[in-house]
């Protein structure tokens, strides 16, 4: 009987310590989740899975978008061209717009797009420039109406791929253009195909092309879609902004060009000017083409860069009797833009927002990224002088599950004072399903979510 009672005894003893070692164990199991839910923290995003995760098509990627603050500094800037788009070249933004969708003839701009293609081909590794081109009848001079530009290619001429850009960049040279579109593509119609293609990857639906060198009045764009392609083509091959287009002369032909029959005779290179006359006289320019034809008027592509601050131009339907008028204007709206524009604004460089966790009550996964598509930079207004730019981050302390990937759970703000300069989401990184209901419960009475 007493041997039974102490088994008794030993069996209750040995069950209430069980009892306590469970309560204990629940009880620092309960804290450890606790301390692990109030402070899990997600497993960060690295900058190229960010990038990744934000990835465009190259149409939305090159589209032009508005300012993302109101401000108007300046209602109508005394430009005498007919329509005007200027950009800040680093993030698209656009500063000012004037006739922005008229339908007008690119003219010699034209060109900038069949030097796009064959910096495609050099990249691809189709053509180099050292190559020697070929030059069909239809290229030769003697061949090219009279009253069109001319880098005066011949018969018999050696001429490099890197020369014929240098005729396109400088002297708008229309035979050059047709021997690039031979070589390119084996024929100028095949070339013209290949031009429309790519505007449409663009996504330009007013742009329409029939011809490479910008001669047909049949060529049309807009300021607002020829700014797309210039900024995308800038963006893209900012090497050819020193290379081509910010020479001040092309001398053509050397001697090494000549055929044998004319070599060491004596014959002095044809000297051309660059037809953009901004060139060497208004501050930071540094490309890019003109174009004229009579039913465009005087065009402008331009680009000026000081400091860190870099803004694209495309003036079209410019006033002036004669090249010498028509220049005047050039030079004119050029000033009047560039100096407004670096006046009024500059680009400053943005430091990547890393990725930002969030407890998830309720979830399978305690924790979530939220991640936010940074610009590279962002177009800050000159409002007032020594005022600094400010980041703030909102995001919420605990979501509730369930996380879709995609949407939108807090934001990055950028200002200026107290100007919202700009607003840009963060969103989930991932989804984050519902858990089971005794999670969801227990999470909610930790967390009151």
């Amino acid at each position: 009987m007493e041997d039974s009672k102490k088994i008794y005894k030993t069996t209750l003893r040995s069950g209430a310590i069980s009892c306590i070692v469970l309560a204990l164990g629940m009880i620092v199991g309960f804290w450890v989740y606790n301390f692990s839910l109030k402070n899990a923290v997600a497993e960060r995003v690295s900058q190229e899975e960010i990038e990744t995760f934000f990835e465009k098509p190259l149409a939305e990627r090159a589209m032009l978008k508005k300012l993302p603050y109101n401000l108007v500094l300046n209602d109508d800037l005394p430009v005498n061209a007919g329509a005007c788009v200027v950009l800040d070249t680093s993030n698209n933004c656009l500063i000012y717009q004037k006739n922005q969708n008229a339908i007008i003839p690119p003219a010699s701009m034209l060109k900038l797009v069949v030097m796009y293609i064959v910096f495609q081909e050099v990249d691809a590794g189709n053509v180099s420039l050292s190559d020697v081109v070929p030059l069909p009848p239809e290229c030769w001079h003697t061949n090219i109406p009279s009253d069109s530009s001319k880098m005066f290619l011949a018969e018999g001429q050696t001429v490099t791929l890197h020369e014929l850009l240098q005729g396109l960049a400088v002297c708008s040279g229309n035979d050059a253009a047709i021997a690039v579109a031979h070589y390119i593509s084996g024929s100028v119609d095949a070339f013209v195909e290949r031009m429309n293609y790519e505007m449409n990857l663009l996504g330009l639906e007013e742009t329409h092309f029939v011809e490479p060198s910008g001669y047909s009045e049949k060529n049309i764009t807009t300021p607002f879609e020829f700014a797309i392609f210039a900024n995308h083509y800038i963006n893209k091959y900012p090497e050819s902004l020193e290379n081509y287009h910010s020479l001040l002369t092309f001398e053509y032909p050397k001697e090494e060009n000549l055929p044998k029959y004319q070599q060491g005779q004596g014959r002095t290179p044809i000297l051309q000017y660059n037809t953009n006359k901004t060139l060497g006289k208004i501050e930071g320019v540094n490309g890019l083409k003109t174009g004229f034809i009579y039913e465009s008027g005087y065009n402008l592509s331009l680009t000026a860069k000081r400091g860190e601050t870099q803004f694209l131009s495309i003036t079209m339907q410019g006033p002036g009797k004669g090249n010498e008028q028509g220049n005047k204007y050039r030079m004119e709206d050029a000033s009047t833009i560039l100096e407004w524009a670096f006046a009024s604004f500059s680009s400053v460089k943005l430091s990547p927002v890393e990725s930002q966790s969030v407890v998830v009550s309720g979830g399978v996964e305690n924790a979530v990224s939220l991640v936010a598509d940074i610009p590279s930079t962002l177009t800050v207004p000159h409002i007032q002088k020594n005022l600094d730019l400010t980041v703030t981050i909102q995001k919420p302390e605990v979501l509730r599950a369930p996380v879709k990937e995609g949407v939108e759970y807090g934001k990055v703000i950028y200002s200026l004072g107290d100007k919202i300069l700009q607003e840009i989401p963060l969103v989930a990184s991932k989804s984050v399903d519902y858990a089971s209901l005794w999670k969801r419960a227990l999470d909610k009475g930790i967390l009151g979510k």
